[in-house]
């Protein structure tokens, strides 16, 4: 019996040997090795650069991806039969901004694209390069809104007549505490040009033929940006070079270059005793021989199509330049925070020099006829959540060519016209993210 007792003793440390070795005690299997996880690089927000930044894992760079999509329909006015009252659109945009700070200041890197979809009044559809500019320090070279543009349309539907021009340039900014800046700027002026044939046929001179470019335009900015809003001084230079020359041994050849100039002031001041989120808008431009500075272009509403220019050729061979000037006034008045409303105008007026027009038996003008016109308008938006805008316009405008003209500038036409009236409605849904 004992040496059962001692076999079945020594089987069962046996076994609790072999036991121990197959499974290892707890403290045992900590100290076995394990494979590790590859380590993941979080994603962090980036509060300094402002709301919808984060970093890109594994740089120091810190991005926004940002969009737009809009739908829209327009009532418009229409001068004939063949107009149509109505059209609709869609656009989208999509916008990417990355910055990194470094031991020069800011590095930053943005593109915006835009593909808008018409039919009916809002004509052909669009796809453009918004937006693609590079800025590090004081630098800025790329495509972005021009450095004399100031108020661009950015509450209202409708455009008012104001310079709201995307352009290449490259520019340099000084700064002057935390408030103050100026820019000069090397802007395309291939983008600026305006250029038209005289209206009617029987005009004496003629349109004036541009050159190849020589020189970008120079503009200026000084810009200040108080607690309380923003003030902005801008000029801008630009140069019209002809092609229309005369070859020697003529005595009297064409003028080869002239230069334009614009100059533009702006005030935004923000209303908050008002309400949150108030806002008034200011601006008054001057411009000869630069009309695009001013926002003015060909002039069209209803059976009135009036070419504008920025200098014509009279019948003695000189260069003529026009001139004109624009104020605008945009009010933004929130009647709860969900609720706003804006309301604006502009007035614009362009004018060409002595002998610009001819007037003919029936009491037509042709050539190149002064035109006043305003532009008058309110829309109403609410935002029931962020990000969302459902809105409806209406807008008035107002044209005077400051003489008859023929209807779509034809002498043939047994119909003159001393000014036209046109109204236009837009309902807009836009979401921005």
């Amino acid at each position: 019996m004992s040496v059962f007792r001692e076999i079945r003793t020594g089987s069962a440390a046996c076994a609790a040997i072999i036991a121990g070795c197959l499974v290892p005690a707890g403290s045992q299997a900590v100290d076995l090795p394990a494979k590790s996880a590859a380590p993941v690089e979080s994603v962090r927000i980036c509060s300094a650069h402002g709301t919808g930044f984060f970093t890109i894992p594994g740089t120091d760079t810190c991005l926004r991806i940002a969009g737009r999509a809009r739908g829209e329909i327009r009532y418009l006015e229409p001068g004939t039969r063949a107009d149509d009252a109505i059209g609709f659109r869609a656009r989208a945009r999509i916008a990417l901004d990355a910055r990194t700070r470094t031991s020069y200041g800011l590095l930053r890197a943005k593109t915006q694209y835009e593909i808008t979809r018409n039919t009916g009044n809002y004509g052909s559809d669009t796809t453009r390069l918004d937006e693609a500019y590079v800025q590090f320090g004081g630098l800025t070279a790329g495509r972005l809104e021009s450095f004399f543009d100031f108020y661009t349309n950015d509450y209202n539907f409708a455009d008012l007549i104001v310079s709201e021009v995307m352009n290449n340039v490259f520019a340099y900014t000084a700064k002057f505490g935390p408030d103050l800046s100026a820019t000069i700027a090397l802007e395309d002026s291939i983008e600026r040009r305006q250029f038209a044939p005289p209206n009617g046929p029987a005009f004496p001179g003629q349109e004036f033929n541009p050159a190849g470019a020589r020189v970008p335009d120079l503009v200026g900015q000084l810009l200040w940006e108080p607690d309380w809003g923003k003030a902005q001084l801008s000029a801008a230079l630009h140069q019209i070079r002809s092609a229309n020359l005369v070859p020697e041994p003529d005595p009297a050849p064409f003028v080869d270059t002239e230069y334009g100039f614009a100059v533009q002031a702006g005030l935004q001041v923000e209303l908050p005793m008002i309400a949150e989120g108030d806002e008034l808008w200011l601006q008054a431009a001057y411009a000869e021989g630069a009309l695009s500075y001013l926002g003015i272009g060909d002039t069209s509403i209803n059976d009135i199509t009036l070419a504008q220019t920025d200098a014509y050729v009279d019948a003695t061979g000189e260069v003529r330049r026009s001139r004109g000037w624009a104020v605008t006034a945009v009010f933004m008045h929130y009647w709860t925070p969900q609720i706003r409303q804006v309301m604006f105008g502009s007035h614009g007026v362009v004018e060409y020099p002595a002998h610009s027009v001819m007037t003919t038996p029936a009491g037509g003008t042709l050539g190149f006829p002064d035109t006043t016109e305003w532009r008058i308008g309110s829309n109403l938006g609410w935002l029931p959540v962020s990000g969302l805008y459902l809105g409806v316009e209406t807008l008035y405008r107002h044209v005077d060519p400051r003489g008859r003209v023929f209807v779509d500038n034809d002498p043939a036409s047994s119909r003159l016209i001393n000014s036209e009236d046109a109204l236009e409605a837009r309902l807009r849904v836009q979401r921005d993210f």
